[in-house]
């Protein structure tokens, strides 16, 4: 092979240039980094490579979302986004993904005197309202190096993701390589990662994504299915170049489409994208005190909004859960309630309660939700606290125990339709008085529940509780998926014999204590029976 055919295939485009042109299908807009390369052009429309925000394009779409704003206001908020700054890059991520996603106020003159005026960043409601523009090698200049990224994605001038492309000739290692390089990225430009949402590094065969501040094996592979048909490896075109150099044989090939075509098409996809960076990123504290950033994996995402789908649209408002250890089922109730408490139009304000069956799985659902910066969960502390909270004004989200629905009741709690109900570990307690009380109480709630095994006993049956005719789940999560992306880890068994030997009368003592009824002689036959000293060496594992 030449040094030049050698050389094109191992260059990083082979990743990139699909990427975008898969973007630019999916109506974006995409302009080469050399054009707001202050350094290249001098109509760039950055004055400095420091600057990561596309102050032109933001302040056009404020301008736009919030027509009542004033331009001394607008350029407050705008100020507020480009020069906000905390003690770290986890903090100042945190407080900005905060005001983008529920807006920010500013102080503002107006006839009735000053007065706070809501700014939005983004729409949420209509994302095509928004502006999407993806850069290629977009140059940043950090407090000691520049670098330059292989593509920025931009929301209306605010840079959400960062794609980081290899070649696929480095197929085993060309993902571990990008994602090293843009965890060194947020030391080198740490800049560029204030308001970023996703991080994604990818060389066609394969893709992951993850957040700011997560290291290489907290990044995750994207499955779910996209809406529209992408082709399949062998006609990709990156593929095709390695095929016909005979570098990969295509008979070798699975006929699924590209990794990376899988993961731009679900995660990228605008509304899609919209809705993550809204209701699916999360912040949480770890033992040390340490931000965590978290965004929600496929599974989560899909259950979460079949959950709502089934909530607002349609007739029979249940269904089952079913997903594995390991697929953060905690997280995906967290996931559903932010989403379902945004869904204000249309359940007017609803009530969630979420439901365990042990204290402390409720307080660490309690704990996670609080520690996440979910708006104010309460935790009922008794049954009559409970009820009391169920009969005063809707709205609330309440953590409880399905025990604290001891109490009967003679006349429903509420009567209320957006009620819903997100039952953990619910194959385990709901069949008897207590899940009845429940429903009684909240005869017109919305029931959903979350297990890793549901039972189908004649006394306990969680798809008839939960499920609709001829439904069995409305979602699932097997074993074989997680241990596929590495959720759940096969636990392997290697035989061998216990060392075990008897110490002085010890059996005796047991003997009488297990048979209290049996005299000295039925004893001794029992040890002389059941038991032998044995020498310790006699038995060793083998090796």
């Amino acid at each position: 092979m030449s040094k030049e055919i050698n050389q094109k295939l191992n260059e990083d485009t082979l990743s990139e240039k699909p990427a975008l042109d898969q973007l630019k299908a999916m109506g974006y807009s995409v302009i080469s980094g050399d054009r707001f390369d202050p350094q290249e052009r001098e109509d760039s429309e950055r004055s400095s490579r420091k600057e990561v925000i596309l102050v032109d394009k933001l302040k056009k779409k404020l301008v736009e979302l919030n027509p009542d704003a004033s331009e001394e206001t607008i350029e407050k908020a705008i100020r507020h986004i480009v020069s906000f700054l905390a003690t770290g890059i986890l903090e100042e991520n945190q407080s900005l993904h905060k005001d983008l996603v529920a807006n920010k106020s500013f102080e503002q003159d107006s006839a009735d005197g000053r007065r706070y005026q809501t700014i939005r960043y983004f729409d949420y409601e209509n994302p095509k309202n928004n502006e999407f523009l993806a850069v290629n090698q977009f140059w940043v200049k950090g407090p000691k190096e520049n670098a330059r990224p292989d593509i920025v994605v931009f929301i209306n001038g605010i840079p959400v993701v960062v794609i980081e492309c290899k070649s696929p000739v480095a197929k085993d290692t060309g993902v571990v390589d990008a994602l090293d390089q843009l965890i060194r990225y947020q030391k080198e430009i740490p800049s560029l990662f204030r308001t970023n949402q996703i991080l994604i590094g990818c060389n066609v065969f394969g893709a992951r994504y993850g957040t700011v501040g997560a290291n290489p094996e907290d990044f995750h592979e994207w499955k779910a299915n996209p809406e529209e048909k992408l082709p399949i490896l062998k006609n990709h075109p990156a593929i095709k170049e390695l095929i016909d150099h005979k570098l990969i044989n295509e008979k070798d090939l699975p006929a699924t489409p590209a990794s990376q075509d899988m993961l731009i098409a679900c995660l990228l996809n605008k509304e899609n994208l919209i809705d993550i960076v809204r209701n699916f990123v999360v912040f949480d504290t770890n033992e040390r005190g340490r931000i965590i950033k978290k965004i929600c994996r496929y599974q989560q995402w899909l259950a979460t909004r079949k959950i709502v789908k089934r909530v607002l649209s349609e007739p029979d408002k249940k269904g089952i859960v079913w997903h594995w250890q390991g697929s953060g089922k905690s997280l995906t109730m967290l996931f559903t309630a932010l989403k379902l408490k945004r869904e204000e139009k249309n359940l007017k304000n609803p009530f969630i309660v979420i439901v365990s069956d042990r204290k402390d799985l409720d307080e660490q659902i309690t704990g996670n939700f609080r520690k996440c910066g979910f708006p104010n969960p309460e935790r009922a502390a008794s049954s009559n606290d409970l009820y009391q909270m169920l009969s005063g004004p809707i709205g609330r989200t309440i953590m409880t125990t399905v025990q604290k629905f001891r109490n009967p009741v003679e006349k429903p709690l509420s009567e209320a339709d957006n009620i819903i109900i997100l039952t953990d570990e619910a194959h385990r307690t709901q069949y008897g008085n207590l899940a009845f009380n429940m429903r009684k109480a909240l005869p017109n709630a919305s029931f959903f529940a979350f297990t890793g095994t549901p039972l189908n006993k004649k006394d306990r049956n969680t798809y008839r509780m939960y499920s609709p005719a001829n439904e069995n789940y409305l979602d699932r999560y097997s074993i074989q998926q997680s241990e596929d992306d590495n959720a759940t880890k096969p636990i392997k068994y290697v035989s061998r014999m216990a060392e075990l030997q008897i110490a002085g009368n010890s059996l005796d003592s047991m003997l009488r204590n297990l048979f209290p009824e049996k005299d000295k002689q039925e004893l001794s036959e029992l040890k002389r029976k059941y038991s032998s000293i044995l020498s310790p060496s006699k038995y060793a594992a083998p090796g």
